[in-house]
């Protein structure tokens, strides 16, 4: 269990973020599929899964690590990506004997580092519509809630101003549940609901059954 550096690179760190890629390429290198092959590496927080992806770039000059980090960004999913992509069968299984205690309507957030930095937008609501749930798009669902990696712990303040508009948005859709890809953006949508005394649920895309998607 290591950090993949990506709050050090948001805040500048490069060395700091290059010294965690390096730990968490090894600590995955061993790591094989039942076929010997390398297991691809599903991430389930969309900053993660967007700084391990980008590996390559990070470490492009240093010649020991270069094609390493390439071989190893070139395994990386995000966990809506591999789960919608290269898991259906097994997806849609599940989830036809699932009955999942989720208020409706939904609605999904798109976080920045999923959608702008990942281009994984279908994928999550793939996997939302996969349930008997009514989902609703939200205004602007790209646009970015305020959490932008360490900004909400850094500036609180700014970051509720970007978060505001935000939660209008959230009320004018009408959703009871929110679904997010990010622990940042759940955290800060979670503190967003919770000031204004709303009754609206903040969920990961990976929480199970009875909750979600798990």
């Amino acid at each position: 269990h290591v950090c993949c550096g990506a709050l050090h690179a948001h805040n500048g760190d490069l060395e700091g973020a290059r010294h965690l890629a390096r730990g968490t390429i090894a600590a995955f290198d061993a790591v094989r599929g039942p076929s010997g092959a390398p297991a691809t590496v599903v991430v389930n927080s969309a900053g993660c899964s967007a700084q391990m992806k980008e590996y390559h770039k990070l470490l492009q000059d240093d010649p020991a690590w270069r094609e390493r980090a390439a071989a190893f960004s070139a395994r990386v999913r995000d966990f809506n990506e591999f789960l919608a992509d290269e898991a259906r069968p097994e997806l849609e299984a599940a989830l036809g004997e699932a009955q999942p205690a989720v208020r409706a309507p939904i609605t999904f957030d798109d976080p920045c580092h999923l959608c702008h930095g990942q281009g994984v937008r279908q994928q999550p609501r793939t996997l939302l519509d996969a349930l008997p749930l009514q989902r609703v798009e939200i205004e602007e669902s790209e646009s970015c809630c305020g959490s932008a990696g360490l900004y909400s712990t850094l500036r609180p303040d700014d970051a509720r101003e970007i978060l505001a508009p935000r939660l209008d948005a959230l009320k004018r859709s009408g959703a009871k549940t929110l679904v997010t890809a990010n622990p940042g953006c759940h955290l800060q949508w979670q503190s967003g609901v919770a000031a204004r005394g709303w009754d609206v649920e903040v969920l990961h895309v990976a929480e199970g059954p009875d909750r979600s998607l798990r």
